[in-house]
């Protein structure tokens, strides 16, 4: 038996045989979902919604987080700043386990079979049936070289946070909003830890390679003090709600945005980098324009982690959906 996962998830005491066989039904069963890509529906905000402006982006403490001030946030400013979503209890145990699910990755290179299995690396057989060719290589490799990796390397990890977002009611918010049952995506949940010195990373939107006809919600979840001036990288964002993808006109990737074209364009707007305690959350969809936040130097790493929900019926197939 493990812990309550709001007390703190006991990762080493789950079932790993178990939680392997479980994530990789979630993923079969992604393959079969009843795709329809769809326009989103509209996110106006409603009547009275409860989120307030603060430091440029909407902010709210988790007791007040429902799909009114949810697609408010959005709506207005693109995305929300929802604070002291998760209990302090569980940050230590989450922080260890991206140490150990990325050191792991880490050391496996190409031969990912031959590394002792644990409940910290557990990889799935069923990754190299959704991930074909040398999709799944590349996707590991860039995340070894970027400090992160995919949560379905560790299905105990995947399993424990899905236990996680359970407790925290979290399922009913995210398909109330999205209108629509929601699924994951094996490629955008990922485990954090930034390297340092951190390079500039590109502004981006996620649209710009999941596609727009889509219906998304975003949740990153730093587990470090992080942002502004705090010594360690946040996220630089522009809070403003957008409709469409920004071009990549002189960016250094097609899905990138130029750092001179976000300077010039959105001067009423301009970038910020909020500060965030451990635990704090910040919801976006795929328009948001956003990029980790880039100084000459910080002092300390940041942990986080990244989960992307999607409409079950507008979902990209190129992110590799799983069944929540």
């Amino acid at each position: 038996m493990h812990m309550n996962p709001m007390d703190s998830p006991d990762i080493p005491a789950r079932d790993r045989l178990e939680d392997q066989s479980r994530l990789s039904r979630r993923i079969a069963d992604g393959r079969f979902l009843d795709f329809a890509p769809e326009r989103p529906g509209s996110i106006e905000p409603p009547p009275n919604a409860t989120a307030q402006r603060a430091a440029g982006l909407p902010e709210i403490h988790a007791s007040d987080l429902d799909t009114a001030a949810l697609k408010a946030g959005i709506s207005s400013h693109g995305g929300l700043i929802v604070r002291k979503l998760l209990p302090a209890g569980v940050i230590p145990a989450l922080r260890t386990a991206i140490d150990e699910v990325t050191e792991a990755c880490a050391r496996t290179g190409e031969s990912a079979r031959e590394q002792q299995r644990s409940c910290y690396y557990d990889p799935p057989d069923i990754l190299q049936d959704v991930m074909k060719g040398t999709e799944l290589s590349l996707s590991r490799a860039f995340h070894r070289d970027t400090g992160s990796a995919m949560c379905a390397e560790a299905p105990s990890v995947a399993e424990a946070l899905l236990d996680l977002y359970q407790a925290l009611d979290l399922r009913p918010l995210v398909e109330d909003y999205l209108g629509q049952e929601a699924c994951l995506s094996v490629k955008k949940w990922v485990l954090r830890k930034t390297q340092l010195p951190v390079h500039e990373a590109g502004w981006h939107q996620d649209g710009a390679f999941m596609g727009t006809d889509i219906s998304s919600l975003n949740l990153w979840i730093p587990l470090t003090r992080c942002g502004g001036n705090t010594g360690a990288p946040g996220m630089d964002v522009v809070p403003l709600r957008l409709t469409e993808i920004v071009t990549a006109e002189g960016a250094m990737f097609d899905w990138s945005v130029n750092p001179e074209q976000v300077q010039q364009r959105f001067l009423d707007t301009p970038p910020i980098s909020p500060v965030f305690e451990p635990g704090d959350a910040l919801f976006f969809d795929h328009f948001f324009l956003h990029r980790t936040q880039y100084r000459q130097q910080f002092e300390r790493p940041r942990y986080a982690i990244e989960t992307w929900f999607f409409g079950r019926h507008s979902a990209p197939h190129n992110q590799v959906p799983l069944a929540w």
